[in-house]
């Protein structure tokens, strides 16, 4: 086997995660937001493994931690390094429900769609002879009512190994991680109307997010590259706010409501319970700041333990803002 370094070429790209190759800021790249990302060194290189060794990364970590961003963010600097355009990288993205299946992450039937076409043949006259022939082209080609998903339209990708993102795996069924194990193992399926297998052109770099809301079975897991997200520390938050935000360099702003934010944070958790204030969370209340005067954001941030409005930026539930809230001090004959 070649050495690790000599494994990357146009098809086994690797990421970096450098400045140059993301967004400025926000971003919308075909219908998906896509934010600069600031990777931690682990991360990096557990992309790059999963890469090498054409396995789905798996992704833990609390909600707004920044999971789901990550494949946006290698797609787009896969696309600015290939042609100067972070759209161009193909990107899928499956949300999962707890009423999803794995079948829809393949291709879906249209059956009602079918049988309605049937029903109009009788209607010659009404549908006029060039609608009628399509009405018979669609019934003889029964791709016609086949719709891919995520899955099968990466297999079906060409041009680069594309990018697909299933995402909060942990909300379907127990069983639904393993009814993918021979489209994530083997890179194929079979659609059983046509008999035609659906093979992946070019191996997919695979991103599975989860919030642990449930176990995931061990036969997934052993499939996976496993990486867990952990809550930035300070000095990591104040990176990834400037990163957001390069034109407020208001580094004691930033140093002041981070700060405070970490309060918060801490005094609002109820130990595992709950939502807990997370760093996407941290990019909306600085979002606020950043769009007001110094002078006006620094009051803000002052205030912000005795106003509910802005503690309901962080904190989502009742319970953790009364924990949080100080209700201010009345003046003195009022």
């Amino acid at each position: 086997m070649a050495a690790f370094n000599e494994i990357f070429d146009k098809n086994y790209p690797r990421y970096s995660g450098k400045k140059e190759f993301q967004p400025k800021r926000e971003e919308k790249e075909n219908r998906r937001r896509v934010f600069p990302y600031s990777p931690e060194p682990g991360l990096e290189k557990a992309v790059n493994l999963a890469i090498a060794l054409e396995r789905p990364l798996l992704l833990q970590g609390e909600p707004g931690c920044g999971k789901t961003l990550l494949a946006r963010a290698v797609a787009y600097e896969f696309g600015v390094r290939a042609t100067g355009n972070g759209a161009d990288w193909p990107f899928f993205q499956w949300n999962i429900k707890s009423t999803t299946v794995a079948q829809e992450g393949r291709y879906t039937f249209d059956a009602l769609g079918k049988l309605r076409d049937v029903q109009l043949l009788g209607n010659k006259e009404v549908l006029g002879q060039d609608k009628y022939s399509e009405l018979v082209a669609d019934l003889r080609d029964p791709m016609s009512y086949i719709a891919m998903g995520a899955l099968g339209r990466a297999y079906e990708t060409e041009t680069y190994r594309p990018v697909v993102l299933i995402d909060e795996i942990d909300k379907a069924s127990i069983d639904f991680p393993n009814d993918l194990l021979s489209e994530l193992e083997e890179q194929q399926f079979a659609i059983a109307e046509t008999q035609k297998t659906v093979k992946a052109k070019l191996p997919p770099i695979v991103f599975v997010t989860s919030n642990s809301e449930q176990e995931l079975p061990e036969a997934f897991l052993r499939r996976c590259i496993f990486y867990y997200l952990a809550f930035p520390d300070e000095e990591r938050l104040k990176q990834i706010a400037l990163l957001h935000f390069p034109d407020h360099r208001l580094d004691k702003l930033f140093d002041k409501a981070i700060a405070t934010f970490l309060e918060v944070r801490q005094q609002g958790s109820r130990g595992n319970f709950g939502k807990k204030a997370g760093t996407s969370e941290l990019l909306d209340w600085l979002r606020v700041l950043t769009g007001k005067s110094p002078k006006d954001a620094s009051k803000e941030v002052e205030a912000l333990l005795g106003d509910k409005a802005q503690l309901g930026v962080l904190l989502k539930t009742k319970a953790d803002v009364e924990r949080v809230w100080k209700q201010p001090e009345r003046a003195e004959g009022s």
